[in-house]
């Protein structure tokens, strides 16, 4: 691996503070006795672990042959040096680990790692890190009983006469009741289709957010995508490729060609024009998943609605919010909107969610399985396992498809809002915050690249989480 290579390796999903990503550096390989082992340091700044949940940074061991899945793990025998102690987690599937404060702090955080392998390790090993926020088990609201958000699409319960009857608490993965009859889930459908078809059931497979996840602590980042592109055959590096870019603000995607090697102009810049096909062979390459609208009213709340009309920072106002999209599309990452500063106090300056999930208002649009369609409900929650087709997508069957024209994806949707610069409206709440529980787009599955279309992911939590 070349120098820059490495560098954009080790700095993948760099949210849009500088040197605020998840590093991984001075890789060696311990070979001894027919076992394998692979050491690094990683490390990362504005950690937590406090009563509430973590953040961690999820680690796939990836060999040179881009066309095979992540190393795989042993389930026991790794081990972390530092200042404080680490908690160690593998994915039940053997293809990562969380690792994470073990006890309570907040601040800067490194380890020397040492990750015992389940297979004999090649000649060479790159970790990918991936900064990640725990979302704890348990029971949530769900939607909105609020009249603007009622009007565009917020889900809701409904009385036994079909009249909204305020947000439905979720309180496990079991089926869903979609439609007429008191306590089942209800929606607005509009006749574009743009918040769903409003049918149902809501299968008990399709992740409703009351088992623990995770989910990116931030959203792609072009020197994160630039990182993957690199790193891909060329074949597949074609098709995922952000080149030829038309329409407006193309200048804000600062990804191009240096030789045979994609750089990011602005890595730390939030990853704009990705397609659906590009978030989910990334998410399949890191071992990832889509997660659920569901999902993403849990990781924005927590467990209950704070007020109706509330946005993920957990007031119904924008008056505090620091964290403004510049005209480069570049996140403010100073002042009132330094994640350093980030507390319970601040996070509306911040826009952090309740569990300190940041921008999930506002930036770019979040891209989420829908419950408002067929192929969305069918969606199962299963993780990739880093190995891509011929063409490089993903290959997990439950996961929303592209349609061949490559315009739309059934089954995808988009929550959160964005910044189009313009003063929202009543036709259009959703610029340049939207409000948790708004739903103007989560049944349209908009597929292409776009000027505001970005893409986040997020991973089960392994079954000892779920146990505690």
């Amino acid at each position: 691996m070349t120098p820059l290579a490495a560098i954009l390796a080790a700095a993948l999903l760099a949210p849009p503070e500088p040197s605020v990503a998840s590093v991984a550096r001075d890789v060696s390989i311990v070979r001894s006795e027919g076992s394998s082992r692979v050491e690094f340091t990683v490390s990362w700044p504005n950690s937590w672990r406090n009563e509430r949940n973590h953040d961690a940074a999820w680690i796939v061991l990836r060999g040179p042959d881009a066309r095979r899945g992540p190393l795989r793990l042993a389930s026991t025998g790794h081990a972390a040096t530092g200042k404080i102690e680490a908690a160690i987690e593998t994915s039940d599937d053997g293809l990562g680990v969380f690792v994470s404060p073990e006890s309570s702090h907040r601040g800067d955080v490194e380890w020397r790692l040492s990750l015992a392998l389940a297979e004999e390790a090649p000649e060479s090993v790159t970790p990918w890190c991936v900064g990640m926020v725990f979302i704890p088990g348990g029971a949530f609201e769900l939607g909105d009983d609020d009249p603007i958000a009622l009007r565009f699409g917020a889900f809701h319960r409904v009385d036994e006469k079909g009249a909204a009857a305020g947000p439905l608490r979720i309180e496990s993965e079991a089926e869903v009741r979609v439609g007429a009859g008191r306590g089942a889930l209800a929606y607005r459908v509009d006749e574009d289709g743009y918040r769903g078809d409003g049918k149902g059931p809501i299968p008990a497979a399709f992740p409703k957010g009351t088992r623990p996840f995770y989910v990116m602590k931030h959203e792609l980042t072009q020197g994160a995508y630039a990182a993957f592109l690199n790193a891909l055959p060329a074949e597949w590096r074609k098709r995922r490729a952000t080149l030829d870019l038309k329409g407006e603000e193309i200048e804000t995607c600062s990804i191009a060609l240096d030789g045979d090697r994609f750089v990011a102009r602005a890595p730390e810049r939030p990853c704009n024009f990705v397609s659906w096909d590009d978030t989910c062979a990334l998410s399949d390459w890191l071992a990832l998943r889509p997660i659920t609208e569901f999902e993403f009213e849990k990781a924005a709340r927590g467990p209950k609605r704070p007020m109706p009309g509330d946005y993920p920072w957990g007031t119904a106002s924008r008056d505090d919010f620091a964290r403004h999209v510049q005209a480069s599309r570049d996140l403010a990452a100073s002042g009132a909107a330094a994640e350093a500063a980030l507390s319970d106090a601040r996070r509306a300056h911040l826009g952090a969610s309740f569990y300190w999930v940041m921008d999930l208002a506002g930036s770019v649009w979040e891209r989420v399985v829908s419950a408002g369609h067929p192929a969305g409900r069918a969606f199962r929650g299963t993780h990739g396992d880093g190995v891509l087709s011929k063409y490089g997508l993903a290959t997990n069957e439950d996961w929303p498809k592209t349609a061949a024209d490559g315009s739309t994806a059934p089954g995808v949707g988009y929550r959160g809002g964005v910044e189009y610069w313009k003063p929202a409206t009543k036709d259009d709440p959703t610029n340049p915050q939207s409000p948790t529980a708004l739903r103007t787009y989560a049944g349209w599955g908009g597929a292409e690249r776009y000027k505001t279309y970005s893409a986040r992911a997020g991973r089960s939590a392994p079954s000892a989480s779920a146990a505690d």
